[in-house]
């Protein structure tokens, strides 16, 4: 292959005649090549060129290049495209297709075009194919295609705004997810057309019609353009206060079974008013969990107060989103929805899309791409699958099965019509969505662990939401009792009582659409229980409605009858496993058998793993597989759980906090301590990379310990090996993640910032191997997002084997230094090593790794210069939606916070900017100025209130701020009543010492310590951020201390901390 060639021969005329007619000297990477506006002539030379010297291709790399682009853009037809297809398209023999490819590829790399990067490998067909933009032929001359196009493309706006999309993320796959792929056809349905998708996704939620990936001066283009930002202004205008829902997908397989997913709606804002229970005044955040799964973390961003001074309504905004989109069915009649808060409520909903399908009636599902249904309306009409219990199978009915249910299904395009063997029922169904979702709340049952039908006690609570989430009134409500005589449905009203055993309730929403729901009428169904003890219990079955109660047989316990409806329960003194759960079945005349289960009320408490398993005292556990284990307790005895922090660096250990927590009655999963845990660490910091820090979890006097890793990695010979250190025996450990690496060290472009799944090679012995076309040598290894158990993320050059800490501590001091050099001295709108920075940030979000692990983050947390000026490039690099959902992680984390850089730090950086932008970019920097102090409101308000967020930013980019008072001793008293630890007595607040260089309050001597830390943290960051001389520098080394108790009482007392800072900053700046 020709290393250059000479661009000015006469061989490359067709070239040289396009660029002279732009005024170009040559091609540069910084537009895609669909931007030279081909005519059909110049096109057709260049293929001609092509053709001409097709034995000698790899001299001609820029016009192969610039054909794949036209190719695709003008000659796509449809289908999965491929080499052939290109090189056949441009009038080359088939077997020139690699060589084509060869030269195109090289001369883009030539040129520093950047290429697609997915996990596995480099996407260089994607990206030759990426420079032609829009298949505008094929769209246009098709006919529908425009739009159906137009359609998808509305829905994928609507998505993406919704769910904090990172646009530096090559891997589109996410869109099969989405409900609005089944408006596109087959032939549409490829990596390419879902990256240019996502291309005009982010070119309308940016507003910068600059990114569109074709020339919108085109009338039909400038209509598809001018729709996508009608939808996108509408979304975000009307999507603000929505209920939190669920959605269902099924996903078909081969054979006769299939999966269900749920799917959680991605809610941006969420009114406190949508979470009964919900307490506004000492909630500040909270996490959601569908199915034991976190789905997002919200923070409280508004709070309404009434006259007199009392919150009444606040709005959550989310803040980041959990690591899976969808989340398998496993048969649970009711999905659970808890709501986990940093005040310690939980609190369980029921809302709309928690009832699993009803295949009791026949539920409809259409088609959304291949083999994957949607539960509601998409662009496929015509393709459409029912799914029923038996008694509703004809001879057409088709098995299937179901998280184990035995269902049947059948296709149809427009109507079908299904009988009911037994009762002869007959309905309609028909490929029509209702827009309406319904709800039924206040049907939590406390005592319940699991059963096979949904239950009720009492009437359910029933609203019904319009598509917009807007709750409507004009509905109708029936029930009927299904086994009964008389089958005739009947009005239900508040004042009803049920029937006990199968009930009907039908809601006719406004439409006039049915939707049934089949519930278990339980009516006075309890359990009792006596006799406790920590190896035996008795459990009794009361009801006086006909129920008749059965107990399962239970592993690892015996059971002995006690009466006629009561049973001893006894574990086996000879095995380690301790039963949670005990079975029943329910019977009553003429009713289908009831099955559930309930805690088994031994005294005291006891740790298992989610199959039973005692949990040894002194295990490791990792702190993401926190759902792997859970506390069951009972009785009325001492029931004892603290938290508290270990580590071999630590000088006195009786320093240490500890945190106290409530023992629930029945079984909690540890998850529900996560808050507690995560208090712990952000009180001591995470520590990530000291193997001995971790968190110890004391239940009752057994020690388990939490640590964010608990694996190990070494190298040799080129291969990595995962390592078991926390188990005495670990010749059966098998890791079953995956592990990926980062390139990092000198000299890299840009398109070498993105990492790469390594291969296992041996599943016994724990190795990996780096991909064949892998070539760099230094770099960092970790675990994929959602491995259980990780690895701690390490450094690793591949021609040495594994260093000893002392080395790798002096190697980091090194490079740590040499990243402040570097990113100090270099312009942030140009610099790669600020972009590489940004791309650090974006690996460590995506992998959930600390931002601790790449060196590039930890040097910018050193300086409040570094630091505002790297929120200016990830602002130019577009990388806000990630940046505003890690925030909060990253100034915990890092010991640092934005609001307490000085304001004349962020104007000189923001000059320094100005300073260096091209003449020809001024006007555009200049416009987007006004995006940029929306994005520093946004982060401000992720981590501190919704006054001080708007009044930060505006001082920041206008320097102008309120003049304030002294703080009052009324004031003061004020404060201290909110603060409140975990203790009586507040022992497990931090102390530390703050020297303030000004006089703010009232000075009393008595003062309880941990009230004159916290009142003093938010003035000393006050201080910070109006640059004060000889401030206790937060940002410096020796006062690391007290950043983070600074942040500890600024994220647990938010609003009395926020209060203090914003005061003292008006003072300050009173002259």
């Amino acid at each position: 292959m020709k290393a250059m060639y000479d661009i000015c021969s006469e061989d490359h005329l067709a070239l040289n005649g396009i660029l002279q007619s732009r005024g170009m000297e040559k091609i540069l990477p910084d537009k895609p090549l669909w931007k030279l506006k081909l005519s059909d002539d110049e096109y057709e030379q260049l293929k001609s060129t092509l053709i001409e010297h097709s034995d000698e291709l790899d001299g001609f790399g820029m016009e192969a290049a610039i054909c794949y682009a036209e190719w695709w853009r003008r000659d796509y037809n449809g289908n999965i495209p491929s080499k052939e297809d290109v090189a056949v398209g441009i009038g080359l023999d088939i077997c020139r297709a690699s060589e084509l490819y060869m030269a195109a590829r090289t001369a883009l790399q030539r040129n520093g075009f950047t290429f697609i990067h997915s996990l596995k490998r480099t996407e260089y067909f994607r990206t030759l194919l990426n420079q032609g933009g829009l298949p505008i032929r094929y769209i246009r001359n098709n006919e529908g295609n425009m739009g159906n196009f137009s359609r998808f493309l509305k829905g994928l706006v609507k998505e993406l705004s919704s769910i904090n999309y990172d646009w530096n993320n090559a891997d589109s796959s996410v869109i099969r997810q989405f409900s609005c792929v089944s408006y596109l056809g087959d032939s549409f349905k490829n990596e390419n057309i879902y990256d240019v998708s996502i291309q005009i996704a982010r070119a309308i939620i940016m507003e910068e019609t600059a990114l569109l990936p074709y020339d919108d001066s085109d009338k039909a283009f400038a209509e598809l353009t001018d729709s996508l930002k009608r939808e996108y202004s509408r979304v975000r205008s009307g999507s603000r206060l929505r209920p939190l829902s669920l959605q269902w997908r099924l996903h078909l397989v081969e054979g006769e079974s299939a999966s269900l997913y749920i799917l959680p709606e991605a809610i941006k804002n969420l009114s406190a008013e949508s979470i009964p229970g919900l307490n506004i005044n000492t909630c500040y955040s909270f996490d959601v969990f569908v199915a034991g799964v976190l789905t997002g973390k919200y923070i409280r961003k508004e709070t309404k107060f009434s006259d007199e001074g009392q919150a009444v309504s606040a709005v959550y905004t989310r803040i980041s989103m959990g690591p899976t989109r969808e989340i398998r069915w496993n048969g649970e009649p009711v999905v659970e929805v808890k709501i986990r808060c940093d005040n310690d409520d939980r609190i369980f909903l029921t809302i709309a899309g928690s009832f699993a399908p009803n295949f009791d009636y026949p539920q409809v599902f259409q088609m959304l791409d291949n083999n994957i249904y949607a539960m509601s309306e998409t662009g496929n009409s015509e393709k459409n699958i029912a799914l029923y219990s038996e008694t509703w199978s004809n001879l057409v009915s088709n098995p299937i099965s179901i998280a184990g249910h035995k269902l049947f299904y059948e296709q149809f395009s427009h109507e079908l019509t299904l009988t009911e063997s037994l009762t002869e029922e007959t309905v309609l169904l028909e490929n029509k969505f209702t827009p309406y979702t319904v709800e039924f709340s206040n049907s939590y049952i406390p005592w319940l662990e699991r059963s096979n039908f949904k239950l009720l006690s009492s009437v359910p609570i029933v609203r019904v939401y319009d598509k917009d989430k807007e709750r409507v009134s004009n509905i109708k409500i029936k029930y009927r009792d299904r086994y009964s005589l008389n089958k005739e449905w009947r009005t239900l009203k508040t004042s009803c009582v049920l029937p006990p055993g199968i009930v009907d309730i039908c809601v006719e929403t406004p439409d006039s659409h049915r939707i049934i729901e089949t519930f278990y009428c339980i009516g006075d169904i309890a359990f009792t229980h006596c006799n406790e003890g920590s190896m035996s219990t008795e459990i009794h079955f009361k009801s006086n409605q006909s129920f008749r109660a059965e107990i399962e047989r239970i592993e690892c316990a015996d059971v002995i009858n006690v009466g006629t409806h009561g049973w001893r329960i006894s574990r086996c003194a000879d095995t380690l496993s301790c039963p949670s759960e005990c079975g029943f079945r329910i019977y009553r005349d003429n009713t289908p058998v009831l099955k559930l289960s309930i805690a088994i009320p031994f005294e005291g408490v006891v740790l298992t793993d989610v199959n039973g398993g005692i949990v040894p005292r002194g295990k490791i556990i990792s702190f993401a597989n926190l759902a792997h284990y859970c506390i069951m307790s009972h009785g009325r005895g001492r029931r004892n759980l603290s938290v508290s922090y270990y580590s071999n660096r630590t000088e006195d250990d009786s320093k240490i906090k500890s945190l106290n927590g409530k023992v629930y009655d029945g079984i909690v999963s540890l998850t529900d301590y996560k808050p507690l845990i995560d208090r712990i660490f952000n009180l001591y910091g995470a520590n990530s990379f000291n193997r001995s820090s971790c968190v110890t979890l004391n239940i009752s006097g057994n020690p388990v310990f939490v640590r964010k890793f608990v694996l190990e990695s070494t190298i040799k010979d080129g291969m990595v090996t995962v390592i078991d250190n926390t188990e005495d025996n670990t010749d059966d450990f098998l890791y079953e993640g995956e592990l990926y690496a980062f390139p990092v060290g000198n000299q890299l472009g840009i398109q070498d910032l993105y990492p790469v799944m390594l291969m296992r090679k041996d599943s016994v012995k724990n190795t990996f191997a780096f991909p064949k076309d892998f070539y760099h040598k230094e770099v960092i290894v970790f675990s994929g997002a959602t491995d259980k158990r990780r690895i701690v993320p390490k450094y690793y050059n591949r021609e040495d084997d594994d260093f000893d800490l002392v080395n790798r501590k002096e190697m980091q001091i090194d490079n740590i230094s040499e990243w402040e050099i570097l990113l100090a001295d270099e312009n942030v709108l140009f610099g790669g090593h600020w972009k590489e920075a940004c791309k650090a940030f974006e690996l460590c979000s995506t992998f959930n790794l600390p931002f601790s692990t790449h060196n590039a983050l930890r040097s910018i947390a050193r300086t409040p210069n570094l630091i505002a000026k790297f929120i200016l490039a990830m602002w130019l690099n577009g990388d806000r939606n990630v940046l505003e959902e890690e925030i909060d992680r990253f100034e915990q984390e890092l010991e640092v916070a934005l609001h307490w850089i000085p304001v004349d730090v962020w104007q000189e950086s923001i000059n320094d900017l100005m300073g260096n932008i091209p003449e020809t970019m001024m006007q555009i920097i200049v416009m987007k100025l006004v995006d940029f102090t929306e994005l520093l409101v946004e982060l401000l308000n992720a981590t501190v209130t919704n006054e001080l967020a708007q009044v930060m930013a505006a001082y920041i980019t206008t320097l102008k701020i309120n003049k304030g008072t002294f703080i009052s001793r009324s004031d003061i008293n004020e404060y201290k009543s909110k603060i409140r630890g975990l203790s009586d007595n507040n022992m497990d607040l931090p102390i530390v010492r703050y020297k303030l260089q000004g006089k703010y309050y009232p000075y009393e001597d008595k003062m309880l310590l941990s009230y004159r830390v916290m009142i003093e943290s938010a003035m000393c960051a006050a201080e910070n951020a109006s640059g004060i001389d000889n401030r206790t520098d937060l940002f410096a080394k020796e006062y690391k201390e007290h950043a983070r108790i600074t942040n500890f009482y600024r994220k647990y007392f938010k609003e009395t901390y926020c209060n203090i800072f914003l005061r003292t900053l008006k003072y300050i700046n009173r002259k």
